[in-house]
């Protein structure tokens, strides 16, 4: 018997030795209906069998009956739902809790919980519209049940709904009475960032500045800025904001800012390069100088790379730093192809959360769905050897 049609049948024993307690707490009641009893025993008896014959289809049929006749039983069997669904079952787990609700004279609390697990299952299993119609449905319950709506929060950031995204921050902030401004900061600059995308430059100047004026920390917010100054020529505004971007945003995220300075190979030579050279000389940022010469290498050539390196004069790097600087030489031979490989695949980024590790920057964390966790990884970690997304 598999781990799993063990851990059904303890459930079922479970359910069974509930009955049989509460059988025995009611033995002196006269107007317990002993039919009732029997209806509720041989259903459970028959799903002991099945499960001991691995048939679980089969054993879920049965007890389902358990679950219909009394309520103490369906809050034990609606555990069972639960489990299906930790195990992948999504389908099972659906039933079950379906089961529960199609019941006469549902309690409220129990119709509360099942729509929850729906919710949880749907989701789970990738079901997204549906779960959030029974998140919907629970919350139409308890209005301010967390679970359920910061469930709903992370369907409607998956699915890039920023605005009923935003609307849902709003609740949670009234809901716990703590500041959601730096999230919200980062909802606004994916607003933004779609009115770029559709060409719209006036809302997305203006979604960028409610972005700020919510936090000045949020980072795709100014890149995002910059890039719109440097595509309207307006030079000396990019590198005002390039001065505030390295003021107000953290310093793991300064390597992220050549790529767009050295987005416009005109703007890049007249002013850029300069501004990047004062702030190298000013921090000695290893990351940003490897960030520096990777876009200068790709925008012009090896050889601009290396002079650069050069420039820079980079000492005592480590060994994933090395290695990148290898993968951008031309010279022919099998350590540089292996280590072009290697850049190709490599994760650069890792959220300081919850440690997943990622190729491309992203602003939102896809597994614990943080803002601004990402990070350009470790010098140290060379392989990446930890959680991948």
């Amino acid at each position: 018997m598999s781990g799993f049609m063990f851990t059904l049948l303890a459930v079922a024993t479970l359910v069974a030795l509930a009955i049989f307690w509460k059988n025995r707490e009611e033995y002196s009641d006269s107007s317990l209906d002993e039919k009732s009893e029997d209806d509720r025993v041989a259903p459970l008896l028959k799903g002991i069998n099945y499960l001991l014959s691995d048939q679980p289809d089969q054993a879920l049929q049965e007890m389902v009956q358990v679950a219909k006749i009394r309520s103490e039983s369906a809050e034990v069997y609606m555990a069972l739902g639960e489990m299906f669904r930790a195990q992948g079952e999504y389908g099972r787990a659906v039933r079950i809790h379906q089961n529960l609700l199609a019941r006469p004279d549902v309690p409220k609390e129990l119709s509360f919980q099942a729509y929850v697990s729906l919710g949880r299952d749907f989701q789970a299993g990738g079901l997204l519209d549906r779960a959030l119609r029974h998140y919907a449905k629970a919350l139409e319950i308890q209005t301010d049940h967390l679970e359920s709506l910061q469930a709903c929060l992370r369907i409607r950031e998956q699915s890039h709904e920023w605005d009923k995204a935003e609307w849902l921050v709003s609740r949670l902030e009234q809901i716990q009475d703590v500041s959601y401004h730096d999230h919200r900061a980062y909802l606004k600059a994916e607003m933004a960032s779609d009115a770029y995308e559709n060409g719209d430059i006036l809302a997305c100047h203006a979604l960028v500045d409610e972005a700020l004026a919510l936090s000045m920390a949020c980072t795709h917010a100014h890149l995002l800025l910059i890039q719109t100054h440097i595509d309207e020529k307006a030079f000396d505004k990019a590198l005002s904001q390039a001065s505030l971007f390295l003021k107000h945003v953290k310093k793991e995220h300064h390597a992220l800012l050549p790529s767009v300075l050295m987005s416009d190979e005109a703007f890049y030579n007249s002013y850029a390069e300069a501004f990047l050279l004062e702030a190298w000389t000013k921090r000695h940022d290893t990351e940003l100088g490897i960030a520096w010469i990777e876009n200068i290498t790709k925008m012009k050539s090896a050889a601009e790379g290396k002079a650069l390196r050069e420039r820079l004069n980079l000492k005592d790097v480590s060994l994933r730093h090395e290695l990148r600087l290898l993968a951008m030489d031309k010279v022919d031979s099998n350590l540089v192809e292996q280590t072009k490989y290697w850049r190709l695949t490599m994760k650069l980024f890792a959220c300081k959360k919850c440690g997943v590790q990622v190729h491309d920057m992203r602003y939102h964390c896809p597994k614990c769905n943080l803002w601004g966790t990402m990070e350009p990884m470790q010098a140290a970690n060379v392989f990446g050897e930890e959680q991948n997304a």
